[in-house]
């Protein structure tokens, strides 16, 4: 294309082109992990030191959901490609500058009446002790930090090396955010599927099963599921769970395992209901096919990979973009169908930092309105116990200084209240990290542990942060024992005086 005068035009000349060009050739290794080793600048959460800078400006939050669906790519998640944390047990945490280290706090977890955690501590116990079918299962709500598996991660390794590996735990049926991933596993999906999310584009039933995702395929829709295949995590499965959602007019699923006939079943049903189909596997390396094959529409939540074991088993439920009363939209009893099938020791609930984005925060609606989110939440899973975690540390760029940002301080402070109020526990994550400051002094310390956007922690602060949640946990179940244990010991003292 040329301009009245005959010389070419600006945006269409050899040079552009050839920009053009370049460009694209560079953004292809960024496609499929299969290629990252030829990328020529790092992700953000794999960079060993980033560049102390500026963050963009904050941009305001996206406006109000649509309805409907949104179609995805086929994507690919794969152990030794995309895990955020270390492969080996024996990898050692990072060495911490002495003043990082310093700063971390041994936060206990806040319990008002000291029996929040009852629940969570008697199926522990059972697990401990290796009872047949002790699985103490921990559902870990969230927004990308946990979307990306990088804090549940680590708490989900430590806890099993602890008590016992139960299986993995919950993955999404497909990858509904870019940076969706799981440690330890393998999940990939291709073919035609279409996501409907609690934070948008939404479904107009209200029903996105235990993720707050929901996925459909009218055939075609494939989605993989396996264990890793190297390293020391997530090597072991004998029991994929399928959630899918049963409703008039549902389509056909065929699941198959290595070395297994396939096997179809249909998820028609008179009236929408949360439903689990089980596949069973010899307990060790596996991968599990599931795969839409027509004749209506299937809805498929996602996949749960366990153990016939006793042992801990860890659901990274976090979403993109997540705040706490997105799970508004939620159908409640759909919500409590699927707790029910999952049959939680503990929930965790852990969100704030897109809270903190909103332009015109307003604390007493925010309280409030989490309040009655807790209680709607203890009514659904009346068997589990509740644990609020406060959000992480985030910094504004105030000329070379990064403060805390004063909104943060706020939801820390409304979470807990809300929390001590409505009789759950709470855990603070922001004085665990070491309060006002943190996440300037992790941005600049090394090895880093604060991403450039002065709002998430690299994978090795999610590992601190990690290390530091399950010590809490731990050190709380532990505290109770010695309490029980000494409660046991006078009742014997006085049962033995009677009887002289």
């Amino acid at each position: 294309m040329t301009e009245g005068n005959g010389r070419e035009h600006t945006l269409t000349g050899k040079t552009a082109r050839a920009l053009v060009v370049m460009l694209g050739v560079l953004a292809i290794p960024y496609v499929t992990p299969k290629l990252k080793f030829f990328r020529v600048a790092r992700l953000p959460w794999e960079a060993e030191t980033i560049a102390v800078e500026p963050p963009a400006p904050a941009t305001a939050p996206p406006p109000p959901p649509t309805a409907g669906e949104q179609a995805l790519p086929a994507s690919e998640n794969t152990p030794t490609v995309n895990n955020a944390l270390p492969a080996e047990s024996h990898a050692p945490l990072p060495e911490l500058e002495p003043a990082i280290r310093a700063a971390l706090r041994t936060v206990a977890i806040d319990d008002p009446a000291g029996h929040a955690l009852d629940a969570f501590f008697a199926r522990l116990e059972r697990t401990e002790r290796k009872e047949p079918g002790a699985v103490t299962r921990i559902l870990h709500y969230g927004d990308s930090t946990i979307a990306s598996d990088f804090i549940s991660g680590t708490v989900r390794r430590r806890l099993q090396a602890r008590f016992g590996d139960a299986g993995h735990g919950f993955i999404l049926a497909a990858n509904p955010w870019q940076w969706y991933f799981h440690n330890d596993v393998f999940h990939a999906s291709e073919g035609s599927w279409s996501a409907s999310r609690l934070a948008g584009p939404t479904t107009p039933d209200g029903m996105y099963g235990l993720g707050g995702v929901t996925f459909t395929s009218y055939g075609g829709g494939t989605a993989f599921f396996g264990t890793a295949t190297s390293g020391d995590f997530g090597r072991r499965v004998s029991r994929y769970d399928v959630y899918y959602l049963e409703q008039p007019g549902g389509g056909n699923i065929e699941v198959s395992t290595h070395g297994s006939p396939p096997e179809r079943f249909s998820t028609r049903g008179t009236a929408k209901a949360s439903r689990v189909h089980v596949v069973h596997a010899s307990d060790g390396e596996s991968r599990l096919t599931v795969r839409a094959v027509g004749g209506g529409q299937v809805r498929l939540f996602g996949v749960a990979l366990e153990r016939d074991e006793p042992g801990v088993v860890y659901d990274a439920l976090g979403a993109h973009s997540a705040m706490a009363l997105h799970w508004q939209s939620q159908d409640r009893a759909h919500w409590k169908d699927q707790l029910d099938l999952r049959d939680a020791a503990l929930v965790v609930f852990q969100y704030g930092t897109n809270e903190s984005e909103i332009t015109k925060f307003e604390p007493e609606p925010y309280e409030r309105a989490l309040g009655e989110l807790v209680d709607e939440l203890k009514a659904a899973a009346p068997g589990a116990s509740l644990l609020i975690v406060s959000p992480l540390d985030r910094a504004d760029w105030q000329g070379g200084r990064m403060p805390t940002k004063p909104v943060i301080v706020d939801l820390v402070a409304i979470q807990k209240r809300v929390a001590l109020a409505h009789g759950i526990a709470f855990w603070n994550t922001f004085e665990a990290m070491g309060g006002s400051g943190t996440m300037g002094r992790w941005v600049r310390t090394r090895p880093q542990l604060g991403g450039p956007d002065l709002t998430h922690p690299t994978p090795r602060g999610a590992e601190v942060i990690g290390d530091l949640l399950s010590d809490a946990l731990v050190n709380a179940y532990e505290r109770r024992r010695a309490v029980d244990l000494r409660v046991d010991l006078r009742a014997a003292a006085c049962a033995g005086t009677d009887r002289r």
